[in-house]
């Protein structure tokens, strides 16, 4: 135990003891903060608001050679939300549109017939869609004028609003969505990045032959375990200081925000507790695996080949998991969640998204975890085996053949 506390100590000094690690910490949460505080400052007071009528609008051209839409000003009237420029020909309706005078233009065809000129077409373009409709109430009017119907009393029945509530007996997936999709990306984050440090960090010792003196003086254990939870404690505090930095930040201005990003900071107790429990089970789960696979290479230029089949396979895990989402009470979800190596976000998406019990919460837990302690250990006695041979990389199933020899 002691030569445990001794490694978690060096290796957690390590961590913190590293200027990049360290900055990187720090920018990240101010970054955090700043993007939740500084929009507050340009957001106004709801108080003193501006007048609409001094709001700018969007200039649009309109050519209507053939009258065909009658009194231009009763037909803009039905679509107030922008500045028309009436044009006398097709060429100055596009000199207009070239020289940035209007926004867009519109060519009348026929009563429901039209030419939309723009001269970049932006993918968040709204000026066709709202013309459109303009035109269409317009053509509806004239139509139902011709038979003798009261076009006000037919818009008025087109555009009755539609009064309903909404009881949710389980769980809001629309409202829960975002911030289960940043929780599980913030772990794919950590696995990835502390991962690869891990199997570093013993490539590294391994180089230099510093791990020739741990191993004989330092039980396997002790060093596996230290390194990996050491990783998992150093991932958990910098994770925490930066998701912190975000919370803390929009619970000071959740005034001036008006509650908008509740969708992703207001996260539930239980939803907490459960990515705590599992993002940690999960990351010690792969972080030994990272480590036993860095022991098995010479050269960190080799780590990358040696860790591609974890890594492909949490990869996989991870696409699993976001398709999920969609449908968290699928049966490919409600495999997945008892799958060790796909568990980790898959039970928690079902507790934030879905229907499920806290028997299967338990047992999945159970699960992962013995799946952890098996890892371990195993991964102990490939890590005393691995960092002793040099040369080329060593395959995992050799290794368990010598291991199993022994």
């Amino acid at each position: 135990m002691k030569q445990f506390l001794t490694v978690l100590k060096f290796e957690i000094g390590n961590y913190f003891k590293n200027k990049s690690f360290v900055y990187t910490t720090i920018i990240l949460a101010l970054i955090m903060a700043g993007v939740v505080i500084i929009p507050t400052f340009f957001m106004g007071n709801s108080d003193n608001k501006a007048d609409p009528e001094d709001d700018s609008k969007t200039v649009v051209a309109l050519l209507d050679e053939k009258g065909i839409l009658g009194d231009l000003e009763e037909f803009e009237r039905l679509i107030p939300e922008y500045d028309w420029v009436n044009c006398s020909d097709e060429r100055e309706l596009k000199d207009a549109v070239n020289n940035d005078k209007a926004e867009a233009g519109f060519m009348i065809l026929g009563e429901t017939q039209y030419t939309y000129v723009v001269e970049n077409r932006s993918m968040m373009d709204s000026i066709q869609e709202a013309f459109e409709d303009g035109l269409a109430r317009h053509y509806r009017e004239n139509a139902f004028g011709a038979m003798g119907i009261d076009a006000e009393s037919v818009e008025a029945l087109y555009n009755t609003p539609i009064e309903s509530d909404t009881m949710i007996l389980g769980k809001d997936s629309a409202k829960n969505y975002m911030y289960t999709y940043v929780l599980v990306f913030v772990m794919y984050l950590m696995v990835i990045f502390y991962g690869q440090m891990i199997a570093t960090s013993v490539t590294s010792e391994k180089s230099n032959r510093a791990i020739e003196i741990l191993v004989t003086s330092v039980n396997s254990n002790s060093l596996i375990f230290g390194k990996v939870l050491a990783g998992a404690i150093s991932s958990i505090i910098q994770g925490g200081v930066i998701l912190g930095a975000g919370i803390v930040s929009y619970n000071a201005f959740r005034g001036a925000w008006n509650n908008q990003l509740d969708f992703l900071f207001d996260i539930p107790t239980d939803v907490w507790l459960t990515f705590i429990l599992f993002g940690i089970l999960g990351y010690l789960l792969y972080a030994f695996i990272f480590g036993m696979l860095g022991a098995l290479v010479s050269k960190t230029e080799d780590i990358s080949k040696s860790s591609t089949p974890i890594t492909l396979i949490y990869v996989a895990a991870f696409i699993i998991a976001i398709v999920g989402m969609n449908s968290p009470d699928s049966v490919m979800m409600k495999v997945a969640s008892f799958i060790p190596f796909t568990s980790c976000n898959c039970m928690f998406i079902r507790v934030a998204m879905g229907s499920v019990s806290a028997v299967e919460v338990v047992i999945s837990a159970l699960i992962l975890m013995i799946s952890c302690v098996f890892t371990g250990f195993l991964a102990a006695k490939v890590f005393r085996f691995g960092t002793l041979m040099y040369g080329n990389p060593i395959k995992f199933t050799n290794a368990l053949k010598k291991i199993r020899e022994k």
